[in-house]
This record gives C-alpha cells, structure tokens and sequence, in this order.
C-alpha cells in the first residue's frame, strides 16, 4: 500500500496578548492564524496574517511532538472537525510579534511609536485630548490599530494598520468605560465598553451580533483577557476596595479571588508563558510587581519601577512573555524588564504622554 504522510498541527492559543513561536517544522513569522487542512508531502503552504507553515514530511512518526512557545506541532494528520490557532502579541503596531513602545501625547492627541522590526518612529494626530485610548487589532492583520473611544458622544474611531483609511462607529455611551478585546476567539478585538451605572458589559462580536451580560459593582475596573486560555478573552473586574478579582472565564466558569489592595494598578497578562493571562498587580508605593501563576495559583513578586512611574507591561521581546515595563514621564524614561534579554532602558516621548501599553489600566 503506497503510504502517505500528513502534517498534524495542534496549536494551543495564546491571550490577546501574545506569544513567540519557535518550532521545527519550517514554521516562521509573527502573528498567525493555522486552520484545518491537510498539507501533502512537502512543498504544500498554509498562510495567516505573517505567519508562513510549509509543508513538509513533519517528523517521522505520527505523534511526535515539538514544543514552541504556546503551541505544539505533533505529525500525524487532522481528525475531524476543524482547528484554528490564533497568536497575538498587545501593542503590536509592525505585526513582528513584539510589544512597541509608544506614547499617546494628550497635547494635540499625537500618537508616537518606536517600531521594534525597524526602529523607525511614524508620528500621527488622530483624535483630541480628551479622547480615550484604546489600540487593538479590530481588522485581524496581526497588526494593532491605533484607536480611540470618545466619551461624549460613545464613538469608536479606528485606523486600519493595512491601508491608514479609518473607520468610526457609535458604540456606547458617556460614563462607560471602553474594554476592547477578542471575545469571540477569531483574532479581531471586539467593541466593548462596561456600564458602571448598571454594571453591565456590551460586546459587539465582530462574527456578528451583540453580547451583554451583567458582571461586576459600580466601581469595579474591567480587566478582561484570556484566562483560561482557550483563545477567547474573558469578561473579568478587579475590584479596587477589597481588592478582589472577579472572572468569567469562557470555558470554566466563575473565579474570584482577593489579590491587592484599593491603590494597587490591575496589570493582567501572561507572565508565565503558558498561554493564559495572569492575575498580576503593580504597588504604586514601592514599585513591586505581584503576580499569580495560571499554572498552580502560586504567586512570585519583584521590584521594578518606582513610585510616580506608569506601568506599561507587554512582550517586548516577543519570547510569549509579558515583561514588567515602566515610563518615567519627568525623564521620559522607558525602564523594560525583558524576561530574555534582562534590562533596556529607553528614551522616548516627553513627561505628560502616555505609555499605549497603559491604555486599559487606570
């Protein structure tokens, strides 16, 4: 019997805020989106935003597996049903699969961004001062677009990273607090705002239709992300008295736990590596990071920054890890934690912008 050899992908999906791949399947590129299809022997080519997979005979017998970042490839060949694999790095303006540092500059709502694939730094006017921040990848390019939410009237204003033509759409209203995220799992983020006055989120699905679900307390701060990490961001409200978390996870029910204090910045990403968003905080006062593990609870705690700083986390090495950031705005100074390459410190923006990477954190 003449045998045939098939490629079985089995890709495990990061959060919405990103992953690095390496893998030995002449696998490369940044963000990317993998579904079900069979690749016959060699020379076959599956393609997804910047990511390329070529086909090959994959490894030798069916079921051997190769790890990277926050998937794995094992040969063999696809069963039924269909698959899709969708990676995604926050703040992400160059598609190359790391965070940028960039600043939102209030006076004259300019918008800065030091690319990290070439290091050039585009500079744009694109809203008013008293506009709300809120870039994210709307179009599924792999690249985020620069956006922003106005309070006054609840339109969202969004430029495509693809060709600079921009969109706007109502959605909202005074008093709301934009949460923008992929709630639906198919690599665009979602128009989303939580309503403190009924305590009641507003997702408009860009597969189609809208959700709204009552979650949380007036106060409550919304920190959705994927932390179950099944791919689909989840509904979730750090709770500034108490300092409880509350999370709605998509595929495992309710969570909350008690984890900070009232003063203490909600700053929510995969720290670990593992593919779903952690709990994490940073302590205002001296500077600490605290952070739970998705994988086992536990929970570590570091110094990075210092009282008067903003937060910035993303993945700026694009490794799938988020790195402890910090923008120093009366230097200008830009303090990276890089969980590979160890510290960066950049200059970048004037004392008054605002970090990108601090969008959603108040």
């Amino acid at each position: 019997m003449k045998t045939k050899k098939f490629l079985y992908v089995l890709a495990i999906t990061a959060i919405a805020i990103g992953h690095a791949v390496v893998a030995n399947a002449q696998s490369s590129g940044g963000n990317f989106v993998i579904k079900k299809s069979v690749i016959s022997s060699g020379g076959g080519l599956a393609t997804g935003g910047n990511f390329v997979l070529n086909g090959t005979t994959g490894q030798a017998i069916a079921g051997v597996e190769s790890n990277g970042g926050a998937f794995k490839i094992l040969s063999g060949f696809w069963a039924s049903g269909s698959s899709t694999a969708t990676r995604r790095t926050p703040f992400d303006f160059d598609g190359d699969g790391k965070t940028d540092v960039g600043i939102f500059r209030p006076n004259g709502a300019q918008w800065w961004i030091q690319r990290s694939s070439t290091g050039q730094v585009p500079a744009l006017q694109f809203g008013v001062s008293t506009d709300k921040i809120a870039p994210a990848d709307y179009t599924g390019d792999g690249k985020a677009d620069i956006a922003f939410w106005r309070p006054s009237d609840g339109t969202w204003y969004v430029l495509r990273s693809e060709d600079g033509s921009y969109f706007a759409v109502p959605f909202g209203a005074n008093g709301d607090i934009p949460a923008p995220a992929d709630f639906d799992g198919d690599g665009k983020a979602d128009l989303a705002v939580f309503r403190p006055s009924n305590t009641t989120w507003y997702i408009a699905k860009s597969t189609g239709g809208n959700l709204i679900v009552q979650f949380g307390a007036e106060n409550d701060i919304p920190v959705a992300a994927d932390y179950d990490g099944d791919g689909k961001a989840d509904i979730a409200i750090f709770r500034p008295g108490p300092g409880e978390w509350w999370i709605n996870r998509s595929s495992a029910g309710v969570l909350a736990l008690q984890f900070g204090s009232s003063t203490d910045k909600a700053v929510p990403g995969d720290y670990t590596g593992d593919g779903k968003a952690d709990v994490a905080f940073w302590r205002p006062s001296n500077g600490n990071w605290y952070v739970i593990r998705s994988e086992n609870a536990s929970f570590y705690a570091f110094p990075f920054g210092a009282s008067g700083d903003t937060p910035a986390p993303g993945d700026y090495d694009g490794d799938g890890k988020f790195d402890a950031t910090v923008f120093r705005g009366p230097t200008a100074t830009w303090y990276l934690g890089k969980s590979t390459g160890g510290t960066q410190i950049v200059q970048f923006g004037a004392n008054g912008d605002r970090p990108v990477a601090n969008a959603f954190i108040p």
